[in-house]
């Protein structure tokens, strides 16, 4: 399963998963988190690509497999670069859920056959509207979020939910 973009946003948006962080989504991790990005595989990037035909990353998030889930971190955006879109074009990414919105549906699409559900943690008023916007819902555990994109039953999600809560914040 692939997605695509919404037409208005692909003139001047891509999302791609890359090898390494670096040195794709280290200055806005750093910025965002005051530490290092993961060293391990499946980062993904949003690019914005100015008139100049520049690309810039305008977002970031890492998808960690564990187990029969992924986990989902690190979710970021660039507001220096957003900045650097037309009013237009700003106007047309807001109009379509934001940056992380898209970050998060194509990493549903891209490795939904490959993991039983999703989870993440979200303490960030902003961040938590676009989460439950693209299907994440809250468990009984702060922060703690979950994205159940296939039938499981709810003995099951309960054990999931109680196996990566007791994993921390990641």
């Amino acid at each position: 399963m692939s997605y695509s973009l919404p037409e208005a946003l692909s003139p001047f948006l891509s999302i791609t998963e890359v090898d390494h962080s670096t040195p794709f989504g280290q200055k806005i991790f750093r910025r965002k988190y005051r530490q290092e990005p993961p060293d391990f595989e499946k980062h993904l990037v949003c690019f914005f690509q100015d008139n100049y035909g520049a690309y810039h990353v305008a977002g970031y998030s890492h998808m960690t497999p564990h187990g029969d889930v992924y986990l989902s971190g690190g979710s970021c955006t660039d507001g220096d670069v957003i900045r650097l879109m037309s009013e237009k074009q700003r106007e047309l990414v807001s109009a379509h859920g934001g940056i992380l919105h898209h970050i998060l549906k194509y990493a549903f699409a891209k490795y939904a056959g490959s993991c039983r559900a999703f989870f993440g943690h979200c303490g960030d008023a902003r961040a938590w509207e676009v989460v439950m916007a693209v299907g994440f819902v809250p468990t009984e555990h702060q922060y703690l979020i979950a994205h159940w994109h296939q039938p499981i039953d709810d003995a099951e999600k309960a054990a999931l939910v109680a196996k990566i809560n007791a994993i921390g914040a990641f």
